[in-house]
């Protein structure tokens, strides 16, 4: 085994060891449990703490790790959560002949992760997949921002504010009413998109939650609004809502 790969693998037992701390740990702690030299340990640490991957918390102090992980983990699920869930999806479009949406939060934006759409569809939705889309005026992005809390959603409206536009007469843009939808939204469980994107088009959407009980994708389904209407948004409701459990079962 060569030199550099040894010196890579103790880099990362440094990273798998320093996981286990959550509210860090020292270099001596680290050095003897590891059996490395403080000199080896201090250049691992400092090298991960110049890229933003760990946090010395003070001068001398313990070391931990950063949120910039997550970020990294977040993105190796992304990769591969849509082949896992992709059955829970099917059966869905299966289940309803209508367009559904898998999609995941962004900054300010939802993206669509994955789109399928039935066979013998009499219209095609404008959206596909790898799209970055306004939260504010969709039912996927309205599921994110119901179940976060008043700071988040404050936030949220200060940075978009001026930038929101009336893409129909139905985009709300009123903040006390924006902010009311939430709430209705966050106590039914499900969010709507009454032609508050596109003229002619709604969608249903119910959130997707992680064991902490934060919305980490939202699921959809979008079609006309007439045959949304003779569908039902609650029946529709009930079957996204049963899939996303499917989903929050699959990926715990």
């Amino acid at each position: 085994m060569s030199e550099q790969i040894k010196s890579l693998i103790k880099a990362l037992s440094v990273l798998e060891f320093l996981g286990k701390f959550p509210n860090g740990t020292s270099l001596n702690h680290i050095s003897q449990t590891l059996k490395m030299t403080k000199s080896s340990v201090h250049r691992v640490l400092s090298t991960y703490e110049s890229e933003g991957y760990v946090v010395q918390l003070s001068s001398g102090g313990d070391y931990r790790l950063t949120m910039k992980l997550l970020h990294v983990g977040q993105s190796a699920l992304n990769s591969d959560v849509t082949g896992y869930i992709k059955p829970h999806l099917t059966g869905l479009l299966e289940a309803v002949n209508e367009t559904v949406n898998f999609i995941s939060f962004d900054g300010d934006n939802i993206i669509f992760k994955d789109k399928l759409e039935p066979r013998d569809a009499s219209f095609r939705t404008r959206t596909y997949v790898g799209l970055h889309s306004p939260a504010y005026c969709s039912a996927a992005g309205k599921c994110f921002l119901a179940f976060a809390d008043d700071q988040v959603r404050e936030a949220y409206w200060q940075r978009n504010a001026n930038t929101m536009k009336r893409l129909t007469e139905r985009t709300i843009l009123d903040k006390e009413e924006f902010f009311a939808s939430l709430d209705r939204i966050k106590e039914r469980g499900y969010a709507i998109d009454d032609e508050e994107n596109e003229a002619g088009i709604s969608c249903v959407a119910t959130p997707v939650f992680n064991k902490e009980k934060m919305p980490i994708y939202a699921i959809s389904i979008s079609s006309l609004t007439p045959k949304m209407n003779s569908m039902g948004f609650e029946n529709l409701a009930q079957r996204l809502a049963n899939t996303a459990k499917a989903i929050e079962e699959t990926l715990s």
